[in-house]
């Protein structure tokens, strides 16, 4: 049977060992630490990792790694959990979302492994070779001044420039943080053990639990790797729908590394590390919903039973909403306001739209009706499953998050001009 570690904690063959991993030391000299579970099972098989908590105020994931923690049978699993029921306790710690030491997104910041995403920009000049039609004297001409005016704009870009001295002090590639020196060092320790991973997140206050299913992204300069990004899309749907909560898919490739979605901890793990990898969302912030940690538990259990670590049938999810079921949708931020205005909800989580239906009503502060934009309406059908909070909104903020028909492949290439 194959030795379990996470850094220097080594796991028991068919015990569960409970310890911390030092990941930074501050400079007063405290040390931030990440609480390790490693679960091992009697029997040899797969690893899933589970991680949660990777937002200080998201709270779900904790207790639900508890639970499944507590309710493994040793002697019965077949492979390895590894658990870290707060990968961000510095946020934990003061109730926020990041942490305290590093401002920026944490589940932004793994390893990119977009493969362009320092590509230089192409030469606009061509290597192949003229041949010239001696009969044909008016081509010649043509074919030399279109030679002349690309020889003329390649030894333009071609000219010695003044050397800048100051600037590889402006080169942030050169100076990751601190989170993300965190996330390269157990980016390589997931690597070496990490067969499927399950992060565990919160959305709004009013949203409905749901997992995102990513697109698998794929080099077209490297052969057969779209038919092994199809493999890899096909085992990742599969442990999905065993999860078995409402599936989301996630924003189109462009948008994706846009928003550094790629970097994200699941991300990063299916589209760099080429394992199935999804992430959670486990209904309000702030809070725990006893019957979403119901269902996530048993989510993990029917994953378990997908990768046969465990046995038994998947069971379905009923304690909370399961909505789009067999239809693929992508989630859109609509409808918008055009106008700050008071809200007037009109609709629930849950509920399906269709094109044309209110949304909400748009007031002043006197309770009048803001001109021109009475009635937000909805241009497309979908599913309901998220809304903004609060009743203010200013202009362009949406009012609700819609699951709407998706028809984007969900194999497709790593776009080559990317914004990081």
């Amino acid at each position: 049977m194959k030795e379990i570690k996470v850094g220097n904690i080594k796991g028991v063959v068919g015990k569960i060992v409970y310890d911390y991993l030092e990941v930074l030391e501050h400079p007063v000299g405290t040390i931030e630490r990440l609480p390790v579970i490693i679960a091992q099972g009697s029997k040899s098989g797969p690893t899933l990792w589970l991680t949660g908590n990777i937002h200080g105020n998201e709270y779900t994931g904790i207790p639900v790694i508890h639970r499944v923690i507590n309710n493994l049978k040793l002697d019965e699993l077949e492979g390895t959990v590894i658990a870290i029921p707060s990968l961000n306790p510095a946020g934990s710690r003061v109730r926020a979302r990041y942490p305290y030491y590093d401002r920026k997104d944490p589940n932004r910041l793994f390893p990119d492994g977009n493969p362009f995403k320092e590509q230089p920009k192409e030469d606009i000049t061509e290597t192949c070779e003229i041949t010239v039609d001696e009969d044909k004297k008016d081509d010649e001409l043509s074919i030399k001044t279109e030679k002349v005016v690309k020889i003329s704009v390649d030894q333009e870009a071609k000219e010695p420039k003044v050397v800048d001295p100051l600037a590889i002090f402006d080169n942030e590639e050169l100076y990751p943080s601190v989170q993300e020196l965190i996330w390269k060092n157990l980016f390589e320790i997931i690597k070496e053990t990490a067969d499927y991973l399950l992060d565990l997140h919160n959305a709004f206050i009013k949203s409905i639990p749901f997992s995102f299913l990513d697109r698998v992204l794929y080099n077209p300069d490297v052969e057969d790797d779209n038919k092994k990004a199809e493999d890899l899309y096909n085992r990742t749907e599969e442990m999905v729908r065993a999860f078995g909560l409402t599936i989301v898919r996630e924003t189109t490739p462009t948008k994706y590394i846009q928003k550094k979605l790629h970097r994200s901890t699941s991300g990063a793990a299916l589209n760099y590390l080429r394992i199935p990898s999804f992430t959670v969302e486990l209904g309000m912030y702030l809070d725990i919903e006893p019957e979403v940690v119901d269902a996530a538990t048993k989510g993990v259990f029917n994953v378990l039973k997908w990768a046969k670590m465990i046995n038994g049938s998947i069971e379905k999810i009923t304690s909370v909403p399961v909505i789009a079921e067999n239809e693929a949708v992508r989630y859109i931020g609509h409808p918008r306001t055009k106008k700050s205005a008071i809200i007037d909800l009109k609709i629930k989580k849950g509920d399906f739209v269709k094109k044309g239906d209110v949304v909400a009503i748009a007031r002043d502060i006197f309770g009048r009706p803001i001109k021109d934009e009475f009635e937000i309406k909805t241009e497309v059908d979908g599913y309901v499953f998220m809304i903004n909070e609060g009743i203010l909104r200013y202009p362009n903020e949406e009012i609700c998050w819609l699951a709407s028909p998706d028809t984007q492949p969900m194999v497709d290439k790593w776009p080559k001009k990317s914004n990081k």
